[in-house]
């Protein structure tokens, strides 16, 4: 039971606790048994072409989307690529298991009502790909950037998916009192998207780093540790992209400066390499294109 913000008065709404919607969500929408094995490999730094190829070839829609993926404009390889096999020769181990990973959370995680979920996850990719930027630049957590760029927004995602009217209250009420989106679902339901986001990521296995980035990506880089600097990325690129105004929709993005770090070398080295926000946009495009069922 939670006391909810009002103009004049309080409410109570009985929505699940924390712990309570995790084991819910899990329940109802468990990870792929794919992303299990993959996570494992990568926990135990021991893998191989084959063992990747064969795990994702297991599951013949996800192969399917792999492949369809590994062929755009995403990539932009200059010869097709006709195996799960191939792909992950030719483009790269730490390339297909991080796509592979983002693609298991997707299909974990369908559609709510709140949220524009193309939008939504456009977003994400577009901070995956951000982040991936800067690890390469400043070379740190060159393979997990990516990855927690695109999962960092799990937890509005599965939100919107298991408690679409809590959700929608919350955005009522930061709209009405003109608070952070965050603290509106902590009136609402005791605790806020980024701490459900993280459970699920320490739930699923996924390594303690990359949980960590998902449920501190709204915090500001100078508020977080040398041991939370995969974290800091997240938010950086999260930070550089809602200065073009990129956001899921709900968080707001006006009034907000472009981030100096982005300016100078080697920051800005690497996104002019990498086409600029233009380019960044073309390629979260591809992605979605080609992984998100219509």
């Amino acid at each position: 039971m939670v006391a909810v913000r009002e103009d004049s008065y309080v409410t109570i709404r009985n929505f699940p606790t924390l712990d309570e919607l995790v084991n819910e969500i899990l329940e109802l929408r468990p990870i792929s048994g794919v992303a299990t094995q993959i996570i494992a490999m990568t926990d135990n730094d021991r893998f191989s072409a084959h063992e990747l190829a064969t795990a994702i070839s297991a599951e013949p829609s996800l192969s399917a989307k792999i492949l369809r993926l590994s062929n755009s404009a995403y990539y932009g390889f200059p010869r097709r690529i006709g195996t799960v096999r191939d792909a992950v020769v030719l483009l790269g181990f730490r390339a297909v298991r991080s796509a592979t990973l983002a693609q298991c959370v997707i299909d974990a995680l369908p559609p709510g009502r709140n949220l524009d979920y193309e939008r939504c996850w456009n977003h994400s990719v577009a901070v995956g790909i951000l982040s991936e930027i800067l690890g390469h630049a400043e070379r740190v957590h060159k393979d997990e950037a990516f990855t927690a760029g695109v999962l960092h927004n799990i937890g509005r995602v599965a939100l919107d998916q298991q408690l679409p009217e809590a959700l929608a209250r919350a955005i009522e009420l930061a709209e009405r009192h003109g608070i952070n989106i965050l603290e509106a679902e902590q009136d609402v339901l005791g605790f806020h998207d980024a701490e459900l986001g993280g459970a699920l990521a320490l739930h699923w296995s996924f390594p303690e780093p990359l949980a960590t980035a998902v449920a501190k990506h709204h915090t500001s880089p100078d508020e977080l540790s040398a041991d939370e600097s995969l974290a800091s990325i997240v938010s950086r690129a999260r930070l550089f992209a809602a200065s073009y105004g990129l956001s899921d929709g709900i968080d707001r993005t006006e009034d907000l400066d472009f981030p100096s770090d982005w300016m100078v070398p080697p920051v800005s080295v690497a996104l002019h390499r990498a086409g600029g926000m233009d380019g960044v946009l073309e390629r979260a495009s591809a992605f979605i294109e080609h992984t998100i069922d219509p």
